[in-house]
């Protein structure tokens, strides 16, 4: 047997043991940009307390999704831009975001909000 052949085996040997190694990126329902996630993050409707949730101008985003770690969850994020918040019964509000961020693997979002003031 040749060392091509030998490396051949243990990379077949290593797929069938690790098989999400041959998937490295995680599938995002948007293009990794600024932009086309923002455009995603307007037409979702399952936020809390039904809110009606309107991005804005998200900007420093990381597309953590290719890098395979048993430590960190696959994740795209945004770390700053603004949020406006409506809720029923309740007057609007325009926030800050601290970070709005889609775990692609277990299909949730997550938003924190920071320096929120009536929106007139």
């Amino acid at each position: 047997m040749t060392t091509a052949d030998r490396c051949g085996l243990a990379l077949l040997a290593g797929l069938l043991v690790f098989p999400g190694a041959a998937l490295a990126q995680t599938a995002l329902p948007f293009d990794p940009l600024p932009a086309a996630f923002q455009t995603w993050l307007n037409k979702q409707r399952d936020w809390p307390n039904q809110q009606r949730l309107e991005f804005s101008a998200l900007s420093q985003c990381l597309d953590q999704t290719a890098r395979q770690s048993p430590y960190r969850m696959p994740v795209y994020t945004c770390l700053g831009g603004t949020v406006r918040k409506r809720e029923a019964g309740k007057p609007s509000q325009i926030c800050h975001v601290q970070r709005v961020s889609y775990f692609p693997t277990i299909q949730r979002k997550r938003l924190w909000t920071a320096q929120c003031r009536s929106a007139s």
